[in-house]
């Protein structure tokens, strides 16, 4: 008997979506399907927060074999490690030449060539504020055993210390996904430079997509891909106006001290011995020099009160600093809400926008709300949200709360968190989960939040639904020699 063909003509009736479990970091594959046959395959970033090449592999060997060898779509959300770093770890699979990649969608912020300038003077504006990054993490780990004699004489030495540690520490965590592993690089990400070569020798059409754009594909033309996002406001990407305690974390820095302190710290050798963009005036500087005019005060010279001494006070602006530029770059995150036609059914795809993307989006001109309309189109589809891909690990300045999470109000509503607490930096534990934005979605999802390990988080979803429950046409797992590589789940369209 001869085999009958599937009909992939027909309309997709289900999208399957593919969470690799590789690390804290986001790994997505997402299959049209109709009936049985595979109508498109879209792929989202690669990456993971720690591990290895090794680490990495069985991984993309379980994806290159999932997807044959073969992406019709490959999104690059915005140059974070925890994004990019597998396109570099495991080069040789997505470089080779039986992997095949029609199609590359990246945010307009990554454009060489954009028209206007704007991406040029973000990039310029990142680079700067990632080497000064770097020079003041080399500069601390330089100066660690001054500082630290500096506390010595103080009551309150060992709380000093610590929390000298704490301050370099988180530092280099907020590294690990903003600055190469090798400090020679300083430019783009290894990750996102090895894709975009692939993508150039593969012969891979690249697209730079720009805020409310809806864009059809003709292999399923069933849906909508609307682009949210990153916004073109600069206000919007870098210094988002929140509403502090309630959507986002407090702002931690304002445009001024942000430019200020990456100035400062990019030749923090001139700053020093030289005054140069001193984040006080010069007449405040004290040198050890006779040819000085300034007299060293011997109170602040006073060897039993050394830890009063502001040598190194002025570096912990940094930390703002650094927060920022991650917020910058992930509110370039690539963001983008899938609308079924025949359905109305929307997945809603955001990268790791911050809540300064989220409200661009209500905000973008031609989807406005009119007289006719109760709400905008964006809430909109947001009401019609069926999946959710989390933003930042389960982050709280990952989701707006009143522009995103509270709009989202579909019986439906199923979300999949990429956070995994056995491989993750440990300062970034204690804000991921955020536990009420967790419990938030358990209770909107009514338990179908499928985080990638639910390892050290206490009442968790599986608590309130054991996803094994839905049965395989609904959510399954792949494990392999004891290791989970995917979960997944499938939406009824």
């Amino acid at each position: 008997m001869a085999k009958i063909k599937p009909n992939i003509s027909a309309l997709a009736d289900r999208v399957s979506i593919r969470m690799y479990c590789m690390g804290t970091g986001d790994c997505f594959v997402i299959k049209f399907l109709s009936g049985e046959a595979v109508k498109y395959t879209m792929m989202i970033d690669c990456g993971s927060c720690q591990g290895n090449a090794g680490d990495f592999k069985q991984y993309i060997d379980n994806l290159d074999e999932y997807v044959h060898h073969h992406i019709d779509l490959l999104v690059v959300t915005h140059e974070h490690n925890d994004h990019v770093n597998g396109f570099a770890k495991c080069a040789d699979i997505f470089a080779h030449k039986n992997f095949t990649i029609s199609n590359a969608w990246f945010a307009w912020t990554e454009n060489p060539a954009d028209p206007n300038g704007h991406a040029k003077r973000l990039i310029e504006e990142r680079e700067k504020a990632k080497q000064a990054l770097n020079n003041v993490i080399n500069h601390l780990k330089e100066t660690e055993n001054e500082r630290k004699s500096n506390f010595e004489d103080s009551s309150h030495s060992s709380r000093l210390i610590d929390n000298d540690f704490a301050f370099s520490n988180g530092l280099n965590t907020l590294a690990q996904i903003n600055l190469s592993e090798d400090a020679s690089e300083k430019k783009s990400l290894p990750g996102m430079t090895k894709i975009k070569k692939i993508l150039t020798d593969k012969g891979t059409k690249i697209e730079y997509l720009e805020p409310g754009q809806t864009i059809t594909i003709d292999q399923i033309p069933e849906f909508k891909f609307h682009i949210l996002g990153p916004p073109f406001d600069r206000d919007s990407v870098i210094f988002s106006k929140e509403k502090q305690g309630k959507d986002v974390f407090k702002n931690n820095s304002k445009l001024e001290a942000f430019s200020l302190s990456t100035k400062a710290y990019l030749d923090l050798a001139d700053t020093v011995t030289n005054g140069k963009d001193l984040p006080f005036d010069q007449e405040h500087v004290m040198v050890n020099s006779p040819n000085t005019k300034y007299n060293l005060d011997p109170l602040y010279n006073d060897t039993q009160a050394k830890w009063r001494k502001i040598d190194y006070d002025w570096l912990s602006t940094a930390g703002a600093m650094a927060i920022r530029l991650n917020s910058h770059i992930n509110n370039t995150s690539l963001a983008i809400a899938l609308e079924s036609t025949e359905t109305n059914k929307v997945i809603m795809l955001p990268g790791d926008a911050e809540f300064g993307s989220w409200m661009s989006w209500h905000k973008i001109a031609k989807w406005q709300k009119t007289d006719a309309q109760k709400v905008g189109f964006v809430e909109d589809l947001l009401n019609r949200t069926v999946f959710y891909k989390v933003g930042h690990h389960l982050s709280y300045n990952g989701t707006a709360l009143e522009q995103g999470i509270a709009m989202m109000t579909s019986d439906e509503l199923a979300a999949m968190a990429t956070l995994d607490r056995q491989r993750i930096s440990v300062k970034w534990k204690t804000t991921m989960p955020n536990h009420q934005l967790m419990a938030e979605l358990i209770r909107k999802c009514k338990g179908k939040l499928f985080i990638m390990d639910e390892f050290e988080i206490k009442d968790g979803p599986s608590k309130t639904l054991d996803p094994l429950s839905l049965g395989k046409d609904i959510y399954e797992e792949g494990p392999k020699d004891g290791k989970l590589l995917y979960k997944q789940y499938t939406v009824t369209i």
